[in-house]
């Protein structure tokens, strides 16, 4: 079915409201996930993989169920940046979506560790670690993120019966990327979560591109 004509004024109001979606949808993905990502890392004395890899897949999974039909729950400059290479959304959506996701992201993190004592902050930012090269972190985030796109194309453009449920394997992508990653690169597989993570540790690691261009 063809969308309905709209004029250029509510063709700009439709994106602002969509812009403002995903700047509140990434600030409580961000929020519920680094929040329950820091705790159980504190509970466990250290690194949960398990634990942080649950915070991020179900934050994202419920939170992107919750404003699918409003903005596509993007919560991600890859995922909105893959939509605009394939036509989804014009390159003014995509400027839109990229700002509030990277606000979004800022705040989520500076609430997430704001609202919680400073001792239960165990993962501060994005880096490699482990025994990981930077190429190789390269390479893992790469693939990952293309993983989570290629899931988000074909459950939410690829339309079918199912594609109400898309924030379920979203969500559950996230998890499984997280459960490889996390022990090598912290798994950002998002440029507006490293971001914000490294805003509010006002740390930045040195291989921190590898966030973006992976």
């Amino acid at each position: 079915m063809e969308p309905a004509r709209t004029s250029p004024t509510s063709s700009a109001k439709g994106w602002a409201v969509q812009a403002i979606a995903e700047l509140i949808g990434t600030a409580m993905f961000l929020y519920l996930a680094v929040g329950a990502a820091d705790a159980v890392d504190a509970l466990s004395g250290g690194a949960d993989y398990i634990g942080t890899s649950l915070a991020f897949g179900i934050s994202l999974l419920v939170v992107s169920w919750a404003f699918f039909r409003i903005s596509g729950s993007h919560f991600n400059p890859a995922v909105s940046f893959s939509s605009l290479i394939t036509g989804h959304i014009s390159i003014p959506q995509f400027v839109l979506y990229f700002i509030a996701q990277i606000l979004g992201g800022m705040v989520g993190v500076a609430l997430a560790r704001g609202t919680s004592p400073s001792s239960q902050v165990v993962g501060q930012v994005n880096m490699i670690m482990n025994g990981e090269s930077i190429a190789r972190g390269f390479w893992l985030e790469f693939f990952l993120t293309t993983i989570l796109c290629f899931v988000y194309h074909m459950t939410v453009h690829e339309k079918n019966r199912s594609t109400f449920m898309a924030a379920l394997p979203y969500g559950l992508t996230l998890f499984a990327c997280h459960l490889f990653a996390t022990r090598y690169t912290n798994a950002a597989i998002n440029p507006a979560r490293a971001f914000a993570t490294s805003i509010s540790a006002r740390r930045f690691a040195r291989e921190h591109w590898i966030y973006w261009f992976g």
